[in-house]
């Protein structure tokens, strides 16, 4: 028994473009002094725990999200309400300067690679080559930070 051919869909012109936005923000970033003495650089947006999601900005300690608009993230880094609710996620004192803070999901946020990692991946995380390669880059930066006097 033949089987019929299969029909070909026929490719039709889209002539819509299809849009993608560049984004070039100035990257701020900060000093993080561990309870040794050891210092790190990191990005004030991973400090503050702001992921980018396409146009938008998620906090992920506040639990929300907001337009993708530097004023509008700076004004959220600054209020006195997300303060408040960062102090309440210290980073956990067994990863040291691998800078893991624990989130009210079952995971934790990775303030070196700026990434939430789920708790059972959380070892397996600070051991990984990418992780190593930022924590890398953020000592490297605390040694060649220089402050303005």
């Amino acid at each position: 028994m033949a089987f019929p051919a299969l029909r070909q869909p026929k490719n039709a012109k889209i002539e819509e473009k299809i849009r993608t936005q560049v984004f070039n923000e100035p990257q701020n970033f900060l000093i993080v002094t561990l309870k040794d003495g050891k210092k790190l650089v990191v990005s004030s947006d991973a400090y503050h725990g702001i992921l980018t999601a396409g146009e938008l900005y998620r906090c992920v300690f506040c639990e929300t999200e907001m337009v993708r608009d530097v004023i509008c993230k700076e004004r959220h880094k600054a209020s006195e309400n997300h303060r408040k609710i960062l102090e309440g996620y210290p980073h956990i004192d067994e990863y040291k300067e691998n800078l893991l803070r624990k989130l009210n999901t079952p995971g934790h946020y990775c303030t070196v690679c700026n990434v939430v990692v789920m708790l059972h991946y959380a070892n397996r995380h600070i051991l990984g080559h990418s992780h190593r390669l930022e924590l890398d880059k953020a000592k490297g930066r605390a040694l060649s930070y220089k402050p303005y006097y």
